[in-house]
């Protein structure tokens, strides 16, 4: 018979060699199992962070090897290469190594004190050229600094935003994602303890969910050691709903906590959810934000990883997407759950519970609250009101009104619950007095968008947004208000913002954002009329503030003759720029921000420091301060 489709079983082929070379893509990046590692190898070593740590602001993309509180250890290459890009930074990884290696793996040597001797001289030879302390050179020529497995490549240090002296190691594919390293075969550390559970948490997953009576997440402590654990009460839902877990890890012999890097549900003998730390792409670790709950993290300094798929969640972690990790509750059945957790050693940690499928009141509270309280999650608006003679709530929108139901009661306030999905409302009526919400706009994430409003103007660009925002505004005694502080954000949002107050126009006045403590932080801005516009990473509570206070140069006690040492300081908007010239030539000072330190360095070090110093410090408002003396 004629074949119609004569390319139909070479696809079919193609698809079959494809998906079976997809299936083992990431057990071929671990085959090889020489590295050499880099700090004390053969010697036991200890580790201060793990590869997949969930950190503030991203998931940790390698190792941090302990140095015992030291700098200067000696740090060797991993395995024969060359060095493809040097980075020398005030924050980040402060001084690094990028070492390319012959099966297209790179290893990387973050946070370092210095580099070997030939490394140190060229980059200070280019720094001199290129009058920068900061300074990145990549692609760098594959004969130009050779170097064979063990060869000393530098020393390890607490340069960047090291918190404390130590080693930051990776291991990357050939597509610069960061592996795991310990899944090469290191002995250099041990680890026989399985992973801690500190506490469950249940949520809602949709408008007519319930968790013990309330669409609200609620927590359960675990009790337990040695791999086992539980917790001594159940859960009570209804509709759809998702688990939450607090957990960390240890190894012998120190106190440091790690991240786990397997997950699994079974709800009975059912798996319904797995993922997998194992490789984050750079562009995508500050996913963190959508995998943990970010306001519980703001709150409470405790990261909650979200068992469930989220929309905004786009981490590719899930070997099964279809294992979501979403309960279906309504069979007032008990479920029967168990929650295991293998560590980067295979150590395993269980943990049971049960969820029961029953409707219940939720538990009554006697604290006297005389205000409204209103709060979005993700898309759900929760009204809290109290004095309401009504079971159904008004809420206007700008074309419409419509009542909505009670969802339920608890103590004095009675809890109204909206899918903004349908509809911003601008207002809500209680006993005949109406009250603004200030939810002005839904603003997709992945799209370049523009929201105009009498009190400011907001533009977003198509990477800031985890999840859809539903931007609130309002202006209340010279100050403004967009958002709130536990919107995460991907990067810096613009705002031009109008100011009908005279007195607060001026060069030299700036916005600042009132933080959680009700400190004031510098955010900045440029003046156009009455109109300022800035750029900000986090929402909140703005503020005008002058800022004309210039920084503060402490000369500190020389200890080498050549080398004068500074101490910096700027209380207000901080320290933007430096720069220093010794008789009327490019100087290179080097930048602790940590320390606030400003240290010079002659390109020849050991030659005689003599003549006029002049150096230029200048704060993020523009106020500057300049230091000259002869030597």
């Amino acid at each position: 018979m004629y074949n119609q489709h004569p390319f139909k079983h070479l696809i079919l082929f193609f698809l079959f060699i494809f998906s079976i070379s997809f299936l083992t893509f990431g057990q071929e990046d671990y085959d090889y199992k020489g590295y050499k590692f880099p700090i004390r190898p053969g010697e036991r070593n200890y580790f201060a962070g793990s590869m997949g740590e969930l950190r503030t602001t991203h998931f940790h993309g390698g190792l941090d090897i302990k140095t015992g509180g030291v700098e200067g250890y000696p740090i060797y290459a991993a395995e024969d290469g060359y060095i493809i890009r040097i980075k020398v930074s005030t924050f980040g990884y402060g001084r690094v190594l990028y070492m390319m290696h012959p099966n297209g793996q790179t290893s990387v040597y973050a946070h370092q004190q210095r580099f070997n001797d030939e490394l140190e001289s060229f980059i200070v030879n280019e720094q001199y050229k290129k009058e920068t302390f900061e300074i990145n050179l990549e692609n760098l020529p594959e004969n130009q600094f050779v170097y064979k497995k063990g060869d000393l490549i530098g020393y390890a240090g607490n340069t960047g935003s090291s918190s404390a002296p130590h080693l930051h190691f990776e291991i990357r594919d050939k597509e610069e994602r960061p592996l795991n390293p310990v899944h090469f075969g290191f002995n250099e550390v041990v680890d026989n303890i399985p992973p801690t559970v500190r506490a469950i948490r249940l949520k809602p997953l949709s408008i007519n969910s319930r968790v013990n009576g309330e669409y609200s997440i609620k927590k359960i402590n675990a009790v337990g050691k040695n791999g086992q654990y539980r917790l001594n009460q159940a859960f009570y839902a209804t509709g759809s709903v998702g688990i939450e877990i607090d957990t960390y890890d240890r190894a012998d012999g120190t106190y440091n906590k790690y991240g786990i890097n397997t997950i699994k549900i079974y709800d009975g003998d059912e798996l319904i959810y797995h993922h997998e730390i194992d490789r984050i792409p750079f562009d995508m670790s500050a996913n963190i934000n959508t995998f943990t709950d970010y306001y519980a993290f703001l709150q409470e300094k405790r990261r909650y990883q979200r068992l469930y798929f989220f929309d905004a969640n786009h981490l590719p972690i899930y070997p099964n997407k279809q294992l979501n990790g979403h309960l279906n509750i309504n069979d007032g059945q008990k479920h029967a759950i168990t929650v295991r957790l293998w560590d980067s050693f295979n150590n395993e940690t269980q943990v049971e519970f049960t969820i029961s499928g029953n409707h219940i009141k939720p538990k009554q509270s006697n604290k006297i609250i005389l205000q409204d309280t209103l709060k979005v999650d993700e898309n759900i608006l929760i009204l809290g009101v109290a004095n309401q003679s009504e079971k159904e709530l008004p809420l206007h929108f700008p074309l419409w009104s419509e009542k909505i139901p009670l969802a339920y009661s608890k103590g004095q306030l009675k809890y109204y619950l909206w899918d903004l999905r349908k509809g911003i409302p601008r207002a809500y009526t209680v006993n005949g007095e109406k009250k603004a919400t200030h939810l002005k706009y839904m603003i997709p994430s992945g799209a370049h968008f523009k929201y105009f409003d009498q009190i400011a103007n907001i533009e977003v660009n198509d990477h800031i947004l985890f999840d859809t925002l539903f931007l609130n505004m309002e202006e209340k005694e010279n100050q403004l208000i967009i958002g709130n502080y536990y919107t995460p954000l991907h990067g810096k949002v613009s705002i031009d913002y109008t100011v009908k107050d005279s007195t607060l126009l001026g060069d030299q006045q700036f916005v600042f954002r009132r933080t959680r403590k009700g400190e004031l932080e510098y955010i900045g801005g440029t003046w156009q009329g009455k109109t300022i516009s800035f750029r900000t990473n986090r929402l909140g509570t703005f503020e005008i503030h002058k800022e004309d206070t210039p920084p503060k140069i402490t000369l500190l006690k020389q200890w080498q003759p050549n080398q004068l040492r500074f101490k910096i300081e700027d209380e207000e908007s901080g320290i933007h720029k430096y720069s220093a010239t010794l008789n009327g030539q490019f100087i290179l000072l080097e930048y602790d921000a940590k320390k606030d330190m400003l240290v010079t360095r002659l390109k020849n070090k050991n030659g005689p420091f003599k003549g006029h110093f002049k150096m230029i410090i200048t704060d993020a408002a523009g106020n500057e301060s300049i230091f000259e003396k002869d030597f």
